[in-house]
């Protein structure tokens, strides 16, 4: 179980040497991951930088199904309390299930429920996703980093804070209901089933 946990938890460096090394990333225009393995902006442009994070990415074509969630972080300076603008955010989290993409057995040529954006003006990233499921008896949660930039983020040693965020029970219980509750809440989660839930964090760092 751990080393299970410590390959999921590995974050962009890890996991996009994987989509690296097994050739998920499609380019156009018949540019090709050789060309651009020594230049800039390989992340910006393998299809990776996207706010719907249901769906695969390049060559992988699966799809996370489940109940909706939206997922809106906000970034801002821990000195200044003003927006982080442009900083880049990385997103990944497990599936209904609690399996993750690149790592669970049989979804190792996945690559759904993963994502990168720039925070706007205000700070703001904001991803298309689903519900993530409880793994390995840990309360649900979602994985994130947080680089300078999009084009910073190709070099690992760039990142600036990793931490996870935990969804609240009574945001469990109404994706999975008869779900038991929990005394941790971190992330404020509003919306319903049917129309999808929200899930609200500032990050100060």
């Amino acid at each position: 179980m751990l080393e299970m946990r410590t390959r999921h938890d590995g974050g962009l460096a890890n996991d996009f040497a994987l989509v690296r090394r097994r050739r998920m990333m499609g380019f156009a225009r018949g540019v090709t991951v050789a060309t651009l393995a020594a230049e800039a902006g390989l992340i910006a442009r393998s299809g990776l930088v996207r706010g719907d994070i249901r769906r695969g990415f390049g060559t992988a074509n699966g799809v996370a199904r489940g109940v909706p969630l939206d997922i809106r972080l906000r970034l801002t300076s821990a000195n200044s309390g003003r927006p982080l603008t442009g900083h880049a955010v990385y997103l990944w989290h497990a599936d209904r299930d609690g399996n993750y993409s690149l790592h669970a057995p049989g979804l190792e040529q996945e690559n759904y429920l993963r994502g990168m954006q720039a925070a706007d003006s205000a700070g703001w990233v904001r991803f298309t996703s689903i519900f993530p499921g409880a793994t390995e008896g840990r309360w649900p949660h979602l994985h994130f980093e947080v680089y300078p930039s999009i084009a910073a983020a190709d070099c690992p040693s760039a990142r600036l804070h990793a931490a996870e965020v935990t969804l609240p029970a009574d945001a469990c219980s109404k994706a999975y209901p008869g779900h038991p509750g929990a005394s941790v809440e971190m992330a404020c989660v509003t919306g319903d089933v049917r129309r999808g839930l929200v899930a609200t964090r500032t990050v100060t760092i």
